[in-house]
Parts: structure tokens; C-alpha cells; sequence
């Protein structure tokens, strides 16, 4: 008799494996954005203090609302509950124009896992 929890452990273990990479590319754009925004938020107060106007926003609430957006974007642990995310980002009025990360990535992904499983079944 078969095991038919085989296909079940291949696509868990696989989906773990794009998860983490996944994850792991998030990870690594979330410290480059905080690398970038230390200085870049420094500049933009030492602008405001000194340069800005009574009525407009501030340089360092444009940078605060940029990196509020791309922490947005990237939304690190959509792997927990895709569904829940889009829901709430509907609501909130989040939703853009372009892709999530997460969709993006897992668009490479999938083209990925296509252009090995062709290479596969072409040497074979």
C-alpha cells in the first residue's frame, strides 16, 4: 500500500525551503532600508530644524512615511497569513498600484522551479 502523505511532505518540506528564502531575502532588504534610512532621517532633521516651513510637512516625516511604506511592502511575515494581510491592507487603504514583495518573489520562484523542472525533463 502506498504512502500518500509523501506528496504531502514533499510540497511541506518545499514550501519551508521557498519560505525561508524567501524570508531570508526580506530580512537582508529590511536591514539595507535601515542602514539607509539612519542618515537619510538624520539629514532630513537637521533640514527641518533649520529650513523648514510652518506648514509643510518635514523632510523627516517624507523619509518616515517612505520607509513606513516600503516596511509595507516587504511585510516580512506575510508567510504567516497571506489572506489576513490583503484583507487589512484593503481596508486600510494600503493597496498600490505594484506587486507585494511577496508576490514577486514568489514569481521568481515559480520560474525557477519551472526552468529546473524543464531542465529535468529535458536531460532525461
Amino acid at each position: 500500500m502506498p504512502d500518500s502523505s509523501a506528496p504531502e511532505d514533499a510540497q511541506s518540506r518545499k514550501t519551508i525551503i521557498r519560505d525561508v528564502l524567501i524570508f531570508q531575502v526580506k530580512l537582508w532588504l529590511e536591514g539595507f532600508k535601515d542602514i539607509v534610512l539612519m542618515p537619510l532621517s538624520l539629514g532630513a532633521a537637521v533640514i527641518d530644524v533649520f529650513f523648514r516651513r510652518e506648514n509643510g510637512c518635514g523632510a523627516l516625516y517624507s523619509v518616515m512615511k517612505l520607509g513606513d511604506r516600503f516596511e509595507r511592502w516587504v511585510h516580512l511575515y506575510a508567510a504567516l497569513d497571506q489572506r489576513e494581510w490583503k484583507v487589512e491592507a484593503q481596508e486600510y487603504g494600503h493597496v498600490s498600484d505594484y506587486e507585494s514583495l511577496d508576490e514577486l518573489l514568489n514569481e521568481a520562484a515559480d520560474g525557477i522551479e519551472e526552468n529546473v523542472s524543464n531542465d529535468r525533463s529535458s536531460s532525461s
